[in-house]
């Protein structure tokens, strides 16, 4: 793996950087567009509702990664900065992004479940390249596992462990939500109610990450409930809530 493209002179380009500034850019486009399809949303107010989500889900992901990894940031507060280096914990971007939506919405008058609709395609994408980042970092990284399709990482710059073979845990999560983001443009063609494509995302996602979580072997906080660590917590309830959400509002459709 490379986790830096190139170096020219004081400048260093990171791949996990470069990709997920690629992946931003990308979901913003996917948003935009789909927003120009809704009749109920205004494309413009989605784009600046998007950006400022973008920014605050990023502070979001970093500020939990700190949260379950502190020792390093005491010592090294500037590291918080330092996103090239990986340590992103994405259920943190929902929970700060989610209410700044809402009271953006509010106050732009946009409605918010065809809103949560058209960002999760998006938000789906900006994943997929943001997994392939974090497998050039070698952040998020598997299991021991000397099977078919096991990697190696030798890099001096990884943060895998070196010449170990692992899962690929990254290039699983990336695949899942390169598939589920075209499961989504295709439901988004063809939703019955306000909300589906969103709380599908929600359900597909959380039940995934789920698995995923098993081939994992990067350290992702103590173990909390029924084996499962603080990651595995969130995405247990945001794949429940998913459901929940979905059941609801189809039985509200039919009365």
């Amino acid at each position: 793996m490379h986790p830096i493209l190139f170096t020219v002179g004081p400048f260093t380009l990171h791949t996990y950087g470069a990709l997920l500034a690629a992946g931003a850019l990308l979901g913003l486009w996917v948003v935009f567009r789909l927003a120009k399809r809704t009749p109920e949303l205004n494309p413009d107010h989605v784009l600046n509702l998007a950006f400022w989500a973008l920014i605050v889900g990023l502070l979001g992901t970093r500020v939990f990664f700190v949260f379950l990894e502190p020792e390093g940031f005491l010592e090294h507060p500037w590291r918080f900065f330092a996103l090239w280096e990986g340590g992103l914990v994405f259920y943190g971007g929902i929970a700060f992004a989610v209410p700044l939506l809402i009271i953006l919405a509010r106050r732009w008058r946009q409605p918010l479940l065809p809103l949560l609709d058209v960002s999760a395609p998006g938000l789906a994408l900006a994943q997929g390249f943001g997994r392939l980042g974090c497998f050039s970092a070698g952040c998020c990284y598997g299991r021991p596992w000397d099977g078919v399709c096991s990697v190696v990482f030798s890099d001096p710059h990884t943060l895998a462990p070196h010449d170990i073979p692992l899962h690929p845990a990254q290039l699983y999560s990336a695949l899942e939500l390169f598939i589920l983001f075209g499961l989504l443009m295709w439901l988004s063609r063809r939703r019955r109610f306000a909300g589906q494509v969103f709380f599908t995302y929600g359900l597909i996602h959380g039940v995934s990450r789920l698995v995923i979580e098993q081939f994992r072997g990067d350290w992702r906080g103590e173990t909390l409930v029924a084996g499962l660590t603080t990651t595995g917590l969130l995405a247990l309830v945001f794949a429940v809530v998913s459901a929940a959400a979905l059941f609801y509002l189809n039985r509200r459709r039919q009365r």
